[in-house]
């Protein structure tokens, strides 16, 4: 009866595993890329300020002012506000990691992302540490528009078990936001042939959606292209993508974690004993 006992108490123990969450897991392999989806006179996007993160870090709130970190990605394109920020936070505390994406060398150079430009980066990433993806850009040409993610927890790359899921999300035009800090104009604003590098009258805002880039329209960018073909609010702008190329699924950690008890089980009792 005890061969028994213990052998229901291992299934019962297996069973459990795979269904709790991963306090701790082997760390994946994760390739994260970016994609600027506008067509050739469109907007481009700044390097990336990127976060994995436990789902704690939330970087700005719609319906508010925006903090110095949010004004300087999107003002400036600047992501060391936010890095700071992030460093500072419970969700590095708890493991979390962060890291800058630049778009592979075009004609205008290293860095940004013109229009079709594409960028990536690959990271070991733990289950649980680093399950979920923040990211934060400046849009332009403008004064103040950033694309990011307002809930730290809309970008899942692990499931609560610990499972790889990753796959591929779109941004659109809508998801364009308004820091609110600085008005709408050729001053002051990036990526404009000839704008006057003072700042733009302070607007003294908040966050809010915004994709109404008409002020800027036709106008020339560094790049030598006129942006003529603004984003609309189901216009196609960004592409990410989450890559695991050999993702270990959970229940197999935690398979491994139980296999000394399996092995204590059977020195206890001879095989023979052992039910079928």
């Amino acid at each position: 009866m005890m061969q028994k006992n213990h052998a229901f108490a291992l299934s019962a123990l297996l069973l459990a595993a795979g269904a709790a969450p991963l306090s701790s897991a082997e760390a994946a392999q994760v390739t994260l890329s970016f994609s600027n989806l506008s067509t050739a006179n469109g907007p481009a996007l700044s390097p990336f300020f990127v976060a994995l993160h436990d789902g704690t870090f939330d970087a700005f709130d719609i319906g508010t002012t925006a903090s110095a970190a949010i004004e300087a990605i999107a003002e400036m394109g600047n992501g060391a506000g936010l890095s700071s920020a992030f460093a500072a936070s419970s969700a590095a505390a708890a493991g979390g990691t962060s890291t800058t994406v630049t778009a592979a060398v075009n004609a205008f150079g290293p860095g940004i992302f013109l229009p079709g430009a594409k960028g990536s980066v690959t990271l070991d990433l733990d289950p649980v540490k680093n399950r979920y993806l923040s990211y934060f850009a400046m849009v332009v040409p403008s004064n103040d528009r950033f694309v990011g993610n307002d809930s730290p927890t809309e970008i899942e790359l692990f499931d609560a078990q610990g499972h790889f899921t990753g796959g591929t999300f779109v941004e659109n035009g809508s998801s364009i936001w308004d820091a609110g800090s600085e008005l709408d104009g050729t001053t002051g604003a990036a990526f404009l042939v000839g704008s006057n590098a003072a700042d733009s009258p302070a607007q003294n805002g908040i966050i809010r959606a915004n994709h109404d880039f008409a002020v800027y329209a036709g106008l020339g960018t560094p790049a030598g292209y006129n942006f003529t073909d603004l984003p609309g609010a189901n216009t196609p702008l960004l592409q990410i993508s989450a890559v695991s190329q050999v993702p270990v699924p959970a229940a197999a950690w935690l398979f491994g974690s139980v296999l000394p008890l399996f092995g204590w089980l059977r020195r206890r009792a001879p095989v023979s004993a052992l039910p079928a």
